[in-house]
Parts: structure tokens; C-alpha cells; sequence
């Protein structure tokens, strides 16, 4: 009974995240060389879009796969990564930027969400998140908490 009380908790926190058709093209993002971007290069495309940020353990223990799931060429999706300077407690633009440069990671999409739009319009309450998109950049699924690539990979088919 324990088990199945604690399963419906989790199912239910797992679904309360999500908001109904949200769609997260046009939203205007930078990228690490501070140019303005947005996610409407995706479009045609399934996107993997993590929300992490850099006090974060949990987040910077998932930077390795991400890394690996970024260079993967037999994936059939791209990986993006989303962080909100100055929001939640991140660090702003600038000293973020520098920070992350100062890692190892050369393969991961980073995109500066600097006016927190992402993580208002999907709900995200904390970090990480997961966001599934759809070829219409509408989002198909949240997930709070860290996924691995095997998760990652049976959300996306």
C-alpha cells in the first residue's frame, strides 16, 4: 500500500509540472558569445531541452552526459541546454560566461534565457528540469530532476 501511495505522489508530481500548449519558438535567447538567438533553428527538428543551473550539484553532475549525448551522431534530436542568468539564484551573464568557459565542456549548446521566459512559460519550478519538444517547438513534457541518457533517450521516439 506504501509503494502505491508513494507511486501516485510521484506521478502526480511528476505531471503537475507541465502546462498545456506551450509553444517556445520565438522567444529571444543569447547564446555564450552574448549574440541573440532563438530556438526557431530547431524547428523541423525534436529537441531535448535541459533547464540547469550552475549552483546546482545535481546539474553539474549531469554536465558529462549531456556532453557525451551532445556529440552523439546517431541521436535523432538535438540537445539544448537553458540557463536564466539572474534568475533562481544564478549568477548574471557575464560572470556566468565566464565561468562556464572556464569548464570543459565544448560540445554543449548553452542558451542565456536572461529574461527568465523559458522558465515562466514551462512552469519550471526548479533545477534540473527536462523539457521534451515536439518538431513545432510545442513542449510535449516536463520532467523535474535529473534524467540520464537512457531516460532521455525513451522520451524522445
Amino acid at each position: 500500500m506504501k509503494k502505491l501511495f508513494i507511486s501516485i505522489i510521484l506521478l502526480f508530481s511528476m505531471t503537475s509540472f507541465a502546462k498545456e500548449n506551450i509553444n517556445l519558438s520565438g522567444i529571444q535567447l543569447k547564446d555564450l558569445n552574448n549574440d541573440t538567438v532563438t530556438l526557431d533553428q530547431y524547428h523541423g527538428k525534436k529537441v531535448y531541452l535541459k533547464a540547469w543551473a550552475s549552483w546546482c550539484p545535481i546539474c553539474l553532475a549531469g554536465l558529462d552526459e549531456i556532453e557525451q549525448l551532445s556529440i552523439d551522431k546517431n541521436k535523432k534530436f538535438e540537445v539544448v541546454t537553458i540557463v536564466s542568468p539572474g534568475h533562481k539564484g544564478e549568477k548574471m551573464t557575464e560572470q556566468f560566461i565566464e565561468w562556464y568557459n572556464g569548464l570543459e565542456y565544448k560540445n554543449i549548446t548553452v542558451l542565456l534565457d536572461e529574461q527568465g521566459e523559458i522558465i515562466k512559460t514551462a512552469g519550471i519550478r526548479g533545477y534540473p528540469s527536462s523539457l521534451i519538444l515536439d518538431e513545432n517547438l510545442d513542449v510535449i513534457k516536463t520532467i523535474p530532476g535529473h534524467l540520464g541518457v537512457e531516460q532521455i533517450n525513451s522520451y524522445i521516439k
